[in-house]
């Protein structure tokens, strides 16, 4: 027993660094007190020891895993499963396809996205800090470019004027470019530092100190969408404010009928604009129970089949617009030639 505690001893001070004395170890080593039936089978079976081990291990990693199981965090475990309140819906039988629809190939094409038409145009020397600008930029992106105007003239900010002036130049650019302003929306508002000018300040008995004042520069990318895209707001109930009293405008200025004016009651009033959302959730509804496929694809399919006919109704009337327009200034032309002949 001593040669053992020295061993150990010469162990732990090589290995950990530690000084101990064969007394104390020989005090913590206690043999194993076994009693005489487990004697008289250890003589009788030698390796039953070792299965009674084996038998142990293998019951530990049985309840190991079984604890690794319950955890909350397990997803194979259906007892943590989130649990979700399903409607029950009518749902009618589908015909399920023939041999001959799913053995015919398909080829499936990648359509690339397309690329945003965007006008950008920058204002420098603005006399207004980044702390005042930023606040008013903000709540302007993705917002129709008339909505945008109206926006800041409600705010009553001097910020907000030199933004105003800045919206107004970049749609005169887009406008001289050709593009179609009804279409135009804010894409983002860039604000900057820009130089700092300085200038004296005043103070008594005839001092006088520096200060400087700070401006900005602001750069505003407006975005073209295209017609269709335009529509999908229009159909979702939308719509503008603005642009509803300019569609009010036009119909005043044309002396519309009843039948016109009620085709276009769905985007001219907020009433009108609530009903056209009410009107789509019902109409998606009724064709999820015919068809049985889901409310959020119905929903958008309706949404893109109107939108797609609008545009179509919209590129015409401008189609034909722009056509009476270059006549009428083509008499005028010939007009003024035959007076000057």
């Amino acid at each position: 027993m001593k040669q053992i505690a020295f061993r150990l001893n010469h162990i732990c001070q090589a290995q950990f660094g530690l000084r101990t004395r064969a007394g104390s170890i020989i005090k913590t080593i206690k043999p194993e007190k076994k009693t005489r039936e487990q004697i008289r089978l250890e003589i009788e079976d030698p390796f039953q020891a070792e299965r009674l081990r084996q038998i142990q291990l293998e019951e530990d990693a049985k309840n190991f895993q079984q604890y690794i199981y319950n955890l909350k965090q397990n997803d194979r475990n259906p007892n943590n499963f989130i649990k979700v309140k399903v409607k029950n819906v009518e749902v009618s039988k589908i015909e399920t396809a023939t041999e001959t629809e799913n053995t015919t190939p398909f080829i499936v094409k990648k359509v690339p996205k397309q690329e945003k038409v965007l006008i950008s145009g920058i204002r420098r020397k603005v006399p207004a800090s980044l702390r005042r600008l930023i606040p008013i930029c903000r709540p302007l992106i993705n917002l129709h470019l008339y909505q945008a105007q109206e926006a800041i003239a409600d705010s009553g900010r001097k910020a907000a004027q030199f933004l105003a002036k800045t919206l107004v130049m970049v749609r005169s650019h887009a406008v001289q470019r050709g593009y179609d302003p009804e279409r135009l929306y804010v894409h983002s508002i860039q604000v900057g530092r820009y130089k700092k000018f300085r200038k004296a300040r005043f103070h008594a008995k005839a001092r006088i100190n520096p200060a400087f004042r700070e401006t900005s520069q602001i750069k505003v990318i407006l975005e073209e969408r295209p017609t269709k895209e335009m529509f999908k707001d229009f159909v979702q109930g939308k719509t503008p404010s603005v642009i509803s009293y300019l569609m009010k405008d036009q119909l005043v200025r044309e002396k519309a009928d009843y039948a016109k004016i009620r085709r276009f009651q769905l985007f001219l009033t907020s009433k009108g604009r609530q009903q056209q959302r009410l009107m789509l959730k019902r109409r998606a509804q009724k064709e999820m129970k015919e068809k049985g496929l889901s409310f959020k694809y119905l929903h958008r399919q309706i949404v893109e089949q109107e939108a797609e006919q609008l545009a179509e109704n919209y590129d015409t009337g401008k189609s034909g617009l722009h056509r009476f327009n270059l006549e009428a200034r083509q008499t005028l032309f010939k007009k003024n030639e035959e007076i000057n002949n």
